[in-house]
């Protein structure tokens, strides 16, 4: 094995990212920053698989993943962070196993939270960058306004069948989510779990997510400050539109005209399910800590089923009662017939 002797680097981290090295764009010091950044991907979906596999492997130092889900059957078709091994564990918990395995010269510390209104700030707090590979407004506006609060650069991405679109907002330089996607209601979008969504796409949007990530990271202005790039798969047509920040808008206008709009905060929302069955979600904005080896037992007094005894979480079932519970409070629960029923069940479990 060569000896490159190089201050700050293992031989071993040299010859790993040796073909990104002699890259103009990168070389020797775009790599040292690259070990020394801290970015922050938020949703281990279909956009944030691709994007913390190639964050990873080119050698971003810190890596803070945040996911409130479990892995399921239906992810693995796009979401090739994970495999069939991983079902019922908790995406942050399966992200940072594969991470370990693929680069292990980095850290990642995973954070099996939802995003709320609540608790983005905390979220995001000491990171250089955040990338955002959720598929709701909410929390991406909740993630918007406390990145343009505390003055971190974050990285707009989404997309659905077969088109998706990606910015990159640099506070008080560049327009905000909220200046060219503001006022959308969750309820009005359609999901990937109704629509349907094209791997493809996803690899193509992460792609130049992770890219301009990149060029933050380096220190030169992204491609796509102050545009939104789409891309179509059915044309494969690429169109850029340029963006301008609006003076008025409340949340980083120069001339706000008004308060930014309160953001709904439901610590209980249905999502789509699978099988036609109902699935709950309970999201606290603070972590609970929840004691997991005592939750197993308390499960197993009440025969419950574990599936899943992971460290930052716990699957179990019951009947046709199927739930998960992070280490954080999160808790889903599937195949109830109401939010009350769902409710009970978790007080139960959690004797709250």
């Amino acid at each position: 094995m060569a000896r490159f002797n190089i201050p700050g680097f293992l031989d071993a981290e040299i010859e790993y990212y040796s073909r990104q090295i002699v890259l103009d764009s990168i070389g020797l010091s775009g790599q040292r920053k690259l070990k020394n950044a801290k970015v922050c991907v938020i949703g281990l979906g279909g956009l944030g698989s691709p994007i913390v596999i190639k964050l990873a492997t080119m050698g971003v130092g810190h890596l803070r993943v945040v996911d409130r889900d479990i892995v399921a059957a239906s992810n693995l078709q796009r979401q090739h962070l994970y495999g069939m091994e991983m079902l019922g564990y908790p995406k942050v918990e399966a992200a940072a196993m594969r991470v370990s395995g693929l680069n292990p010269h980095i850290e990642v510390e995973p954070i099996p939270m939802s995003v709320t209104p609540g608790n983005a700030e905390w979220i995001v707090n000491g990171m250089d960058v955040v990338v955002d590979g959720l598929d709701m407004m909410t929390p991406r506006y909740a993630l918007n306004r406390a990145c343009v609060k505390l003055d971190i650069p974050f990285v707009f991405g989404a997309a659905i069948t077969n088109v998706g679109s990606t910015s990159t907002i640099v506070p008080r330089k560049t327009p905000c989510v909220e200046c060219f996607q503001g006022g959308i209601d969750d309820d009005d979008l359609p999901t990937c779990a109704v629509a349907g969504v094209h791997p493809s796409i996803l690899n193509i949007i992460a792609s130049i997510q992770v890219s301009e990530t990149v060029r933050l990271i380096m220190g030169r202005k992204p491609n796509l400050a102050g545009a939104i790039m789409y891309c179509d798969l059915e044309d494969l047509s690429f169109e850029r539109i340029e963006l301008a920040r609006v003076s008025s808008c409340p949340v980083c206008g120069s001339n706000p005209t008004s308060e930014p709009v309160p953001l709904k905060n439901n610590s209980l929302e249905e999502i789509c399910g699978r099988d036609g069955k109902r699935v709950f979600v309970f999201s606290p904005d603070e972590d609970l800590c929840i004691d997991l080896t005592s939750l197993n037992a308390k499960l197993e007094l009440l025969n419950f089923h574990i599936t899943v005894k992971a460290k930052f979480g716990t699957s179990f079932v019951k009947g046709a009662l199927k739930g998960s519970v992070l280490s954080s409070g999160v808790t889903v629960i599937e195949g109830v017939n109401g939010p009350e029923v769902a409710r009970r069940i978790r007080s139960e479990i959690l004797s709250i």
